[in-house]
């Protein structure tokens, strides 16, 4: 770091003192020459010499050359010159020039504490503006601001990588080079809605990238406007979400196969009078496993899992049947040999008096177990299997509550790796995940059953230490992290790639006891540690 020249006023005394007794030597000299000694204005020359040094040279160097030129004035330039003979004019002129100068001294003070302070925020929103960049082009999500005609402002270097020259800044309407022909007239019209009442839009569209590749985006669209109500710019932030999406059209289709089978063989069909089988079709004994006819006359308990199932269900279908309603559940049953299948039930009342109804149902064990794996997408990290974000949030804060109960303490970790990027863009980005999978295998290789590891995106990952006697176990457990992390790791292509990580640490209750309390405080704690060289580790506590 180049280091600052030190300004005048803050220089040595002698230094000061000596440019401010030259600065008034100067302005009395331009009085001699300006004015003959008998003309009165005494100390017209020694205003300005009076603000420079007040200004140049500080406030004891200002006093210290006021004195000497009111002295001066009053001994040369008022009658009788060369002589300490005071009259009420004299002392009159000399108490407004030392009144009138000392205010030039505080509103020169003033002046000079409001530069500092300026100064000082200006170094503030700098830094902010850093901070932001760096986390803007850090994320994994695009991030894009396009003007009114559709030139773009800013584009993170997700956006770049993604889209080549459609999200360089500048051409008008550059960026819808980069939205599926298809799905560009709706992004469109849903662009053309906004409004200063209703700024915000959401919507799922598909892109291409540099490689003609489709990747389906969920964008949340922003538009700014001004006074006046025009349009200034639209920020567009998106978050690819292909494998979800692609998850819920197989779940669509098979919602639309389960309605086919509503009019198919593949529905199973039962008939019961009084809980006991009279009559069921062929897909209702293949689906339960048994033989044509095996099943008449047998009561419909062996299809439960056990009488408590068998029950509750009957007390609840059957106060919905005699009222003249339909009842619809989804229930766990089992067939002939014992194993357990999901199926979707909906039971009708056909003969109240007989007490004989008709049920259908449909096996949707299969749905069942893909709505599991839908789930597991929305609270997982597809690369690693790691918990998100959002699963992250979850479960810190059950930890929190458990934390109060056992008065421990808990330690939020935000890792991010050193030099990672360099990974990609040497060995490609099948490289780079493959060094994400190893990365999430050692951070949980390196904490304890109980302890949480979760992907917040890009090489940010969060270690939850939990259940700590003291915090000598964050650092012993984080050092044999940092020293894990820098083993070499074998790339598919037989190179071999190095990171490191830089560790930012909160601890509960002593930094903060909230969720995002604590993620924050661990956030700026590990900008710590990158700024003091990365590959280590750094405590809230020693920053704060």
């Amino acid at each position: 770091m180049p280091l600052r020249r030190l300004t005048l006023t803050e220089r040595a005394a002698p230094i000061r003192y000596a440019t401010a007794s030259a600065i008034f030597i100067a302005a009395l000299a331009l009085r001699f020459a300006v004015l003959p000694v008998d003309q009165r204005a005494g100390f017209i020359t020694f205003y300005p010499a009076i603000v420079l040094v007040f200004y140049l040279c500080g406030t004891g160097a200002g006093v210290w050359v006021l004195a000497l030129s009111a002295a001066c004035g009053l001994y040369i330039f008022y009658p009788p010159h060369w002589g300490w003979t005071l009259t009420p004019t004299s002392a009159l002129v000399a108490l407004s020039f030392v009144g009138s100068s000392l205010i030039i001294a505080l509103v020169m003070r003033s002046l000079q504490n409001t530069n500092a302070r300026l100064g000082v925020a200006l170094a503030r929103v700098e830094l902010s503006d850093a901070r932001w960049r760096a986390m803007v082009n850090d994320q994994s999500d695009v991030v894009l601001r396009f003007d009114e005609r559709g030139a773009v402002l800013f584009a993170n270097e997700t956006a770049q990588r993604l889209f080549g020259e459609a999200a360089q800044p500048g051409r008008p309407g550059s960026w819808q080079q980069a939205v599926h022909p298809d799905d560009l007239p709706g992004v469109l019209e849903r662009l053309a809605r906004m409004s200063p009442a209703r700024p915000s839009v959401r919507f799922d569209c598909r892109v291409l990238d540099l490689d003609g590749e489709v990747h389906w985006i969920d964008f949340v669209d922003h538009a700014f406007h001004d006074a006046a109500q025009r349009l200034l710019e639209v920020q567009s932030v998106g978050r690819e979400v292909t494998e979800l999406t692609e998850a819920r059209q197989v779940l669509e289709g098979v919602v639309r196969e389960q309605h086919a089978m509503l009019h198919s063989d593949l529905l199973g069909i039962i008939k019961i009078r009084k809980r006991e089988t009279v009559w069921a079709n062929s897909a209702f004994e293949r689906m339960f496993g048994y033989e044509p006819g095996e099943l008449l006359g047998k009561s419909t308990r062996i299809l439960y899992p056990d009488a408590a199932a068998y029950l509750a269900l009957g007390r609840e279908a059957y106060q919905v049947l005699q009222a003249g309603g339909t009842y619809r559940a989804q229930a766990r049953m089992v067939n002939k040999t014992g194993g357990t299948l999901w199926v979707d039930i909906s039971g009708t009342m056909l003969v109240p008096e007989r007490d004989e109804s008709l049920w259908m149902m449909l096996d949707i064990t299969a749905l069942k177990a893909h709505e599991q794996r839908i789930e597991a997408l929305a609270y997982r990290d597809v690369l690693t299997g790691l918990p998100n974000r959002a699963l992250l949030l979850q479960l810190l804060e059950r930890e929190l509550a458990a934390r109060r109960r056992l008065d421990n303490e808990l330690a939020v970790c935000f890792v991010d790796l050193d030099s990672f990027k360099p990974i990609n863009d040497e060995h490609g980005h099948d490289a780079g995940d493959h060094v994400l999978q190893v990365v999430a295998e050692r951070l949980q290789e390196s904490v304890r059953g109980n302890d949480i590891v979760a992907r917040l995106g890009g090489d940010e990952f969060v270690v939850v230490l939990t259940h700590l006697p003291d915090s000598v176990v964050v650092r012993d457990t984080l050092q044999r992290l940092l020293e894990r992390l820098r083993a070499p790791i074998a790339l598919p292509d037989g190179a071999l790639a190095c990171v490191s990580a830089s560790i930012g640490v909160a601890v509960c209750p002593g930094d903060a006891q909230s969720t995002q309390g604590l993620l924050r405080c661990a956030d700026q704690a590990m900008y710590e540690a990158k700024g003091a060289g990365r590959d280590q580790m750094r405590l809230y506590a020693q920053v704060a």
